[in-house]
């Protein structure tokens, strides 16, 4: 008998749409909506229409917590956005519960922060400061110092009730100098997004991952996995191509460009070359999955993909690969058949379309293309049905 360990709970993985959450992700962008980063335009505008305060005052509370922009995280996340009853919470309800909270909590969200910030960058750990120990502060707030006047940041620490009375304002004029407006006219986008990547849900957090961004997940996502109970995937206005997230263990909320994840797998082809000039999002919000229809496969093409599927170790291979990417030797290893047998059925694999090759370090890796199998399948579903 094994030796008797304690058991952890299986990882579960979320997709949902939350206003809290979501304004985190806004802010955090806004801070960084400077021409020429490549950020959405969008954001750049708003940025620039805010009031001179609410800029100064984003600059402030997001410039002392490190590059991960720490400290606006922690009022949300006290709030537990992700919890079921709280899914749907209003602007109102997250502003009434930071308002219930005592302005000492506020000061121990910047010390998390920070003791957050010293993990990341590998400092021991570092003891707190008493609250009225003000140098002290200084030192520790300073590894994780950027854009933030260290004299101003701690005027707010000798002042709690003015940090927490500065912290809700940022958030209160981010909301009501457009972000609000925009989320409201984008939540049905949000929540048709959130539904759609639903599905991934069996395939674990890497392969999810990679469904919805569009990328490997990074190594630092993977390492913290084992930390981690719940991830949740969470649709995003204005992402664009980043890779957003938020780590409070143990949770870790992943974000999505929402328009780009809706455009790659509801609008047909057709329709994206006729959309080509539009924003992702404006094409996203245009598109009615209910009334689309989809261009079935040219018959060649489809007898082509009906034929590799039909043998049972290239069906093995596939469900392989629907594990994530693999290079050749490791699907030779596990199928436990002759290498030049596994490289023929590869080649018949790719020839139909259903998976993608990667040439790196010399080897070539293999993965599924999921958006081929998708096409094989509603080819299927159209046979027989009169156009129209």
């Amino acid at each position: 008998m094994g030796e008797l360990v304690a058991g952890k709970p299986a990882l579960r993985l979320s997709f949902n749409v939350s206003l809290p959450i979501d304004l985190v992700s806004a802010m955090s962008l806004l801070y960084r909506a400077v021409p020429g980063n490549g950020l959405d335009p969008w954001l750049i505008q708003l940025r620039r229409s805010l009031p001179p305060q609410i800029r100064a005052e984003l600059d402030l509370l997001h410039g002392f917590s490190g590059r991960m922009l720490y400290y606006m995280e922690e009022p949300v996340m006290r709030f537990d956005p992700l919890r079921p009853d709280r899914l749907d919470a209003t602007f109102e309800e997250l502003v009434e519960f930071l308002e219930s909270l005592p302005a000492s909590d506020y000061l121990d969200m910047v010390a998390h922060s920070a003791a957050r910030v010293h993990q990341d960058i590998g400092l021991p750990p570092m003891p707190r400061p008493a609250d009225d120990d003000i140098e002290g502060w200084r030192t520790f707030l300073t590894p994780g110092q950027t854009t933030a006047d260290m004299d101003e940041v701690l005027s707010l620490i000798s002042d709690p009730e003015t940090l927490k009375r500065r912290t809700i304002g940022l958030m209160e004029g981010v909301w009501e100098n457009g972000y609000g407006d925009e989320f409201t006219a984008r939540r049905e986008t949000l929540a048709q997004a959130a539904q759609l990547a639903s599905r991934t849900e069996g395939r674990g957090a890497a392969l999810a991952f990679s469904e919805l961004t569009g990328n490997r997940m990074p190594s630092t996502l993977a390492a913290w996995l084992p930390e981690v109970e719940r991830v949740t995937f969470s649709p995003s206005l204005h992402v664009g191509s980043l890779i957003s997230y938020i780590f409070v263990p143990p949770d870790l909320v992943i974000f999505f460009n929402a328009g780009e994840y809706l455009q790659r797998n509801l609008v047909p082809e057709p329709a994206r070359q006729t959309n080509g000039n539009h924003a992702p999002n404006e094409a996203a919000a245009a598109f009615d999955p209910a009334t689309a229809t989809m261009t079935p496969l040219a018959q060649d093409s489809l007898l082509e993909s009906l034929r590799a599927l039909g043998d049972q170790n290239r069906l093995h291979i596939l469900e392989l690969l629907a594990e994530g990417e693999l290079y050749a030797q490791e699907i030779v290893g596990r199928l436990g058949i002759a290498q030049s047998a596994v490289s023929r059925h590869l080649s018949l694999l790719e020839r139909a379309g259903l998976v993608t090759v990667r040439p790196r370090g010399g080897m070539k890796y293999y993965a599924v293309d999921e958006a081929r199998l998708k096409a094989v399948s509603r080819s299927l579903c159209c046979l027989g049905k009169t156009p129209g």
